[in-house]
């Protein structure tokens, strides 16, 4: 399974736009974005059991997004996490107040522009 566009990655190297690592690092977080926040729309269509747009019966519902940033090895991205009118909905890849992914531990927060030491 891959998820990375090789067609378009091809064009644009050889189109010059695609040049440098830290555009392949923020490919990389533009992936990890994207699965992260697809991964959390099923999550919690599996916990609502019915798809998005659906209409149910069923007592609980979709409630708009939590933003955050998340910190990970690639670097600082902002995710949308979706909510359940209920607040039962506990996301598991992106855990509810959780802002560093699993695997980053040895990412270090930038330091505060304020922090003179």
């Amino acid at each position: 399974m891959s998820i990375l566009n090789t067609e378009e990655l091809k064009k644009q190297i050889r189109e010059g736009t695609f040049t440098s690592l830290d555009d392949v690092t923020n490919e990389f977080k533009n992936i990890l974005k994207e699965v992260i926040q697809t991964a959390s729309e099923e999550e919690l269509t599996s916990h609502l059991g019915y798809n998005k747009h659906q209409t149910s019966d069923k007592p609980n519902n979709r409630n708009g997004y939590n933003n955050k940033t998340i910190n990970s090895k690639y670097g600082q991205f902002d995710v949308s996490i979706p909510r359940d009118r209920k607040s039962t909905f506990e996301p598991q890849l992106v855990k509810k107040r959780e802002v560093l992914l699993d695997g980053s531990e040895d990412y270090t927060t930038p330091k505060s522009q304020d922090n003179f030491f």
